[in-house]
């Protein structure tokens, strides 16, 4: 047996002429992902439909014990490959024009590559999108934990290295040409790669017990996280960061740095405790967004004596204040109502 490729390109083309003439905009050629023994021919991959008869020609079929897919992809979903949104990056990228239905659609696509060779060179949009990648595989490993079936626990620690690996590749400023073929060897022409990732995913491969798999998918996400908190070198930029906001979410929340407060003086750790996380993720989000530093609050919860609690609360909320005041925001503070209402008139 042998692949088709010259042959089935043909026949494509003639399909879009005769039956498509102005329904597909790009028929688009790919080498990769095949065995050896059928050569690295450019072959069809994909199209994209310019009409919704387009979506037509898709076809799959077997020839001589050898299946092929001719499918679709709209412009909008090969918009989002630009955007490094899928794991078939090296379609676009890679990709050959094979037909096009005019200059225009054939820039279309063109551009698309550039813009996905430009995102690839940015290494803020590189390190935003690699952290995209491993929050992926931590959702999966959310759901993996609870797997019982070595069947399903592998295929989750499977694509949960995948999508590690996809991280490190464009944090390294590229993508996975050969896909799921050939990882390791891909792994070792990477510039940056964590130290250690590949001899645990090559456990995590031999691995036969369902909590081994767990505990080496576990490692694998800690090992990438930590090593691209190593890496983060973004900075934000004052500019960009409206201080007038951060003092409008402080004088909102004055009233929960208030209400735990209370509770802690009331000695009452539940209602502490559930106030205390819900301003724990509002802290999270303000440190991001602000550039602060960590306010770690629940790290000292003690249900036992909450006044260290009420002490990191207080203190958390004295470097918010200062932050703020540091940037020449002025906090809107009345004494009393009717010092408010002059000021509002």
């Amino acid at each position: 047996m042998k692949y088709l490729s010259r042959p089935l390109i043909d026949w494509a083309i003639h399909e879009i002429e005769t039956k498509y003439p102005e329904d597909i905009s790009i028929l688009v050629g790919h080498k990769g992902w095949r065995i050896p023994e059928d050569g690295e021919e450019v072959a069809f991959n994909f199209f994209i439909p310019a009409t919704d008869k387009g979506y037509s020609l898709a076809q799959t079929f077997i020839i001589n014990e050898i299946g092929y897919d001719l499918f679709p992809m709209s412009w909008e979903r090969v918009e989002g490959l630009a955007e490094v949104n899928e794991s078939l990056t090296t379609c676009l990228a890679d990709g050959i024009i094979l037909y096009a239905r005019n200059e225009k659609d054939k820039a279309r696509f063109i551009q698309l590559q550039q813009a996905l060779k430009d995102h690839l060179a940015d290494h803020s949009f590189t390190f935003n999108k690699a952290l995209e990648k491993i929050n992926s595989a931590m959702e999966l490993y959310k759901t993996m934990a609870f797997e019982e079936s070595l069947c399903h626990v592998r295929k989750g620690a499977g694509f949960i290295s995948q999508y590690l690996v996809e991280a490190i590749a464009t944090s390294n400023g590229t993508y996975m040409k050969n896909g799921p073929q050939d990882i390791i060897s891909t792994l070792k022409d990477f510039k940056q790669v964590p130290v250690h990732f590949i001899g645990l995913y090559e456990q995590l491969i031999k691995a036969e017990q369902v909590e081994v798999i767990k505990t080496l998918s576990y490692e694998l996400i800690k090992m990438t996280r930590d090593f691209f908190s190593s890496k983060d070198t973004r900075v934000i930029k004052e500019e960009e960061c409206e201080f007038q906001d951060l003092a409008a979410w402080y004088e909102e929340g004055r009233y929960t740095f208030r209400r735990i407060g209370y509770y802690c003086e009331q000695n009452d750790p539940f209602n502490s405790f559930s106030w205390g996380y819900h301003f724990q993720r509002e802290f999270d989000c303000i440190q991001k967004d602000f550039g602060l530093k960590e306010m770690d609050l629940l790290g000292v919860f003690n249900p036992n004596d909450l006044s260290i609690f009420k002490e990191r609360l207080d203190e958390i909320e004295a470097y918010i204040v200062s932050e703020i005041k540091a940037h020449g925001v002025k906090i809107r503070i009345y004494d009393t109502l009717e010092a408010f209402l002059n000021h509002m008139n």
